[in-house]
């Protein structure tokens, strides 16, 4: 607060002091009083008025102060009700009631939005964990009675089982934190088992799958790490080159850390819908193209990588391929002791 700004609230106060100062000079000249007289008492107001806004601006001001500093100190800012003390005026009293009580409003109906989003997050967990069985069982069915057209469906029950994964994921990417270990792990044996989960798959496409460079060891989550491996697999299979599809992955070590490239000779990415990729829901001029495009998979990527601290990048040309580059800090301070 300004010496202005509270001037100019209280404007209405200090034209009715003027007044009545003009009102009062006047009826004291008519009733004969001196000069030096009505000079002193308008001495005297005019000093105990001066006096009297001096400390009531500077009461406000001293309070209005800490309160935008301590507004621009804290992250949250909704914690500002809490520490902000009473000032020793009324309308500034009255005030922070005000924001406690709206406070308490807010926390209140934050706590009940979040019960019902972890109810919800339970209920979508449970229904994965019921829903994998049947998927499992129909599996199991298919292996003991193969032929061209069981082959066939296995192939479109594993694409179920992959968006009930990603459904559970992510009801999981607001709470990584609270459901991962970093731990040191190889790099080697993580892209193996990406390529063994989606073997059949990539089979069944004719994918050449080449790996160069992979003796480097991580820190990560290896259950999150091969799902975000998996998301990047699966996109590869979905915009394949129809001739010859490739699938590369190659690492590369640095003072650092350590980058993974999971590259493909793909259809590629338009310059126009590159930057949008992790977006959520974003599927672009490709995804127009495949009906089964949802825009949920790199989106839930980039929000993995972002909660362990992985980097991730995309570089693509249209017709030539995408490559997704993940950066693996080397440190080992998060690891369990």
């Amino acid at each position: 607060m300004t010496l202005k700004e509270f001037l100019q609230d209280r404007w209405m106060f200090l034209l009715c002091q003027v007044i009545f100062m003009l009102f009062a000079g006047v009826m004291l000249r008519l009733l004969r009083v001196s000069g030096f007289a009505l000079g002193f008492l308008a001495f005297l107001y005019l000093t105990l008025s001066g006096v009297t806004l001096g400390v009531e601006f500077y009461r406000k001001k001293m309070f209005f102060d800490q309160m935008f500093q301590l507004l621009d100190q804290l992250e949250e800012k909704y914690y500002l009700s809490e520490i902000i003390e009473s000032p020793n005026f009324v309308e500034g009293q009255k005030l922070t009631q005000l924001f406690r009580s709206v406070s308490k409003s807010m926390n209140d109906t934050i706590a009940e939005y979040r019960r019902r989003n972890e109810d919800y997050s339970r209920y979508i967990e449970t229904w994965v964990h019921e829903v994998k069985t049947p998927i499992a069982s129909s599996k199991l069915i298919i292996e003991n009675h193969s032929d061209p057209v069981t082959r066939s469906l296995e192939e479109e029950i594993d694409r179920i089982d992959q968006y009930v994964e990603q459904a559970l994921f992510y009801t999981r990417s607001a709470v990584v934190e609270k459901d991962y270990v970093i731990r040191r792990c190889s790099l080697d044996q993580i892209v193996n088992q990406t390529i063994k989960n989606h073997a059949k798959t990539l089979i069944s496409r004719q994918f050449s799958i080449q790996r160069e460079n992979l003796e480097h060891i991580v820190y990560t989550d290896v259950k999150w790490i091969d799902f975000i491996l998996g998301q990047i697999v699966t996109n590869a299979v979905k915009y394949r080159n129809s001739e010859k599809p490739v699938l590369r992955f190659q690492a590369e070590a640095f003072e650092n850390q350590v980058i993974l490239t999971i590259e493909d000779n793909g259809c590629g990415i338009s310059a126009r819908d590159l930057p949008r990729i992790f977006d959520k829901g974003f599927t672009g001029d490709n995804g127009r193209q495949v009906a089964k495009s949802t825009g949920m998979g790199l989106y839930l990527v980039k929000q993995l990588c972002d909660k362990m601290n992985i980097g991730i990048q995309a570089q693509s040309q249209p017709g030539q391929g995408t490559a997704i580059t993940l950066s693996f800090p080397l440190s080992g301070f998060l690891l369990p002791e």
